[in-house]
């Protein structure tokens, strides 16, 4: 499985989370960590997991606009467009894997408890990737979703990680590789434990930010965005391209 993009976290620009909550961000230590994912809060139009769409440009990357907004384009979308009818040769593809990739990748998101032993948890937001697999190593939220709806002979869950009383945590064990990213193991446990009598167990300053999953997310200004894509495909050619849109009446 893959882990995060960020090979250097205090330069890399993570913009999915509002700076408010960056740091309940969950990144998984090497060793065991077991957590207890909180069910979808009633509020919130979502359930437990929060899929996002993800734009990145050098040293960072943010929310595309139609993770909210079916159909909404970004300037990404603006320039993918553009540069396919006028200069395909930038672009990405299976010929030119230096090209500019301007499609957006499939992030997911979760509250969670960090279980600690000591009887004092942490509320943490979990952000991992949702790629399936189908092309290089699974996201490791990809591999949590399968765990949980994972199935037995007579296609009945095998355990069930997700009600609010009788839930079970799961753990992800990451293990150091050499000269490659960190492998990522996923299980699920077996004895149930109550999200409402482990909120207890949290610092009431974390609790009292919890939220619907939507809050947690900073959406990007169109001028953000711009200014994205001119790191990525240079400043110049982000102009260019934007005083080519049509103008609307």
């Amino acid at each position: 499985m893959t882990t995060n993009p960020e090979n250097n976290p205090k330069k890399y620009q993570d913009i999915i989370f509002r700076p408010e909550f960056e740091h309940l961000r969950l990144n998984f230590p090497h060793g065991l960590t077991w957590v207890r994912i909180l069910p979808g809060l009633g509020n919130s139009a979502y359930g437990w997991l929060l899929p996002i769409l993800a734009l990145e440009f050098p040293g960072g990357r943010f929310v595309h606009p139609a993770s909210f907004a079916l159909n909404k384009r970004s300037a990404f979308d603006v320039a993918h467009e553009w540069l396919l009818q006028r200069e395909p040769q930038l672009l990405c593809s299976k010929t030119n894997k230096t090209g500019f990739r301007l499609l957006p990748v499939q992030l997911c998101a979760f509250w969670a408890i960090e279980y600690s032993e000591q009887n004092n948890h942490s509320l943490r937001l979990v952000l991992e990737s949702f790629k399936d697999g189908s092309k290089g190593s699974a996201g490791l939220a990809h591999e949590i979703w399968r765990k949980i709806f994972e199935r037995d002979e007579n296609e009945l869950r095998m355990r069930d990680a997700l009600h609010p009383k009788s839930g079970v945590m799961i753990s992800v064990e990451r293990r150091k590789r050499k000269n490659a990213p960190p492998l990522d193991w996923v299980r699920v446990g077996r004895i149930p434990h109550n999200v409402d009598t482990m909120l207890e167990k949290v610092s009431p300053v974390e609790s009292a930010v919890l939220c619907p999953l939507e809050q947690v997310i900073h959406e990007p200004t169109v001028e953000e965005q711009w200014d994205y894509l001119g790191r990525l495909i240079t400043p110049e050619l982000a102009t260019r391209i934007r005083a080519a849109r049509p103008r609307r009446k």
